[in-house]
């Protein structure tokens, strides 16, 4: 494989063994929920948990409170070339106090963009400048009342607003997708963004969860009508598997997500084809932690390009995830992303639950973590 125990250049033997300590309690569910209600409970009371944050698995999973904190994070990997981009952590928000709030934090992650090769991207989710109950409504087809329509309205001008600070200061935004029954309301919005601001290069790129039926026919008639604009990808298998079938129970209706893992796998590698075959017009972000499709996706491009690097083509992991294969990517010339969240501890905690359920319940990854992390400080224990 590729993918090296030694690609941890950017962490210290300490930071090594408390990543080693949080994956080892993240590989026992029972743990994991244990802590999630003490943690729960501790919110409830409102009891002071800021001065227990390092235990918490915060500073694994996000860089710092505000962009200016994350600075420290990005900077020491930027040095071994991975990229970042800043993902403010905070989900479905409800006020449109909120909602400007928030826009106003995305702005300025834009605005440092603009001024640090660290960043060449921006990510916007899109239930964090507008309301899930309006872009659910949307995807419906039903009729918005005049306040509806005028909070529509607020959210299109959001996004203009990001996407134009995102063209003036030369960076990519990427949309993050959201779950299949609000998906068409977003699109609605992104869709027109996208076809008016890619005219002369990728400015908004949108992302593709490939384990939702039907998501590789979509990308392939994206792909198609894309012949007035650049099209700009971010393929993912997806991250409300769970959410989407209870979804789907509770409605009586069949399941969104494909049948099988073996499903998902082949529309993957079928919109990773695709992508490839387009890399000369079109931006596509391989967001995955799976190995052999990276491996994979390494042998095509350098058979079919002749180099692993190419402007329009970049790898992108979490940040605290899979940190030997973000840097064995960047050390071979690879275009390499962290995704970076950040934001206060009490907001973030949505993110930080999310992240160590699903650590928690993907065995063979965090195994593999564990023995990646173990290898190293084994290795640099070896050569002290």
């Amino acid at each position: 494989m590729i993918f090296k125990a030694s690609r941890y250049p950017h962490k210290s033997s300490r930071a090594l063994r408390a990543s080693l300590l949080l994956f080892q309690l993240l590989s026992y569910p029972v743990l994991v929920w244990l802590a999630l209600v003490l943690w729960k409970f501790l919110c409830y009371v409102r009891f002071p948990i800021s001065p227990f944050i390092r235990f918490t698995g915060y500073y694994q999973f996000c860089a710092g409170k505000d962009v200016a904190s994350c600075q420290v994070a990005t900077s020491r990997m930027a040095a071994f070339n991975v990229k970042s981009v800043l993902d403010y952590a905070n989900e479905h928000a409800k006020k449109e106090s909120d909602f400007e709030e928030n826009l106003n934090v995305i702005l300025s992650t834009i605005y440092a963009a603009a001024n640090n090769d660290a960043y060449p991207f921006a990510v916007l989710k899109p239930t964090a400048i507008g309301a899930f109950s309006l872009y659910e409504k949307r995807s419906n087809g039903l009729e918005f009342n005049t306040a509806e329509l005028a909070a529509w309205e607020r959210i299109k001008k959001r996004l203009e607003a990001c996407a134009t600070s995102a063209a003036n200061s030369g960076i990519v935004l990427m949309i993050d997708a959201e779950e299949s029954w609000i998906q068409l309301g977003v699109d609605a919005l992104v869709l027109p963004l996208m076809e008016a601001h890619n005219k002369k290069r990728v400015v908004v790129a949108i992302t593709i969860q490939l384990y939702l039926k039907g998501a590789f026919d979509y990308f392939k008639q994206l792909t198609a009508e894309a012949t007035t604009y650049f099209l700009g990808v971010k393929l993912v298998r997806g991250a409300y598997m769970e959410k989407e079938r209870k979804h789907a129970q509770l409605l009586g209706s069949p399941s969104p997500v494909c049948d099988t893992k073996a499903q998902t796998d082949q529309q993957y590698r079928q919109a990773l084809v695709l992508a490839l075959e387009n890399l000369d017009t079109n931006l596509c972000i391989v967001a995955t932690h799976n190995e052999t499709d990276i491996e994979w996706v390494k042998q095509y491009v350098e058979k079919e390009i002749g180099r692993l690097q190419h402007k329009n083509l970049w790898f992108s992991q979490l940040y605290g995830m899979r940190d030997f294969i973000s840097f064995s990517l960047a050390e071979q010339g690879a275009n390499v992303l962290k995704y970076v969240p950040f934001g206060p501890l009490q907001q973030s905690i949505p993110y930080l639950t999310r992240r160590a359920i699903e650590n928690s319940a993907v065995k063979v990854q965090t195994a593999r973590e564990l023995h990646m992390l173990k290898q190293e400080l084994s290795r640099r224990n070896a050569n002290a």
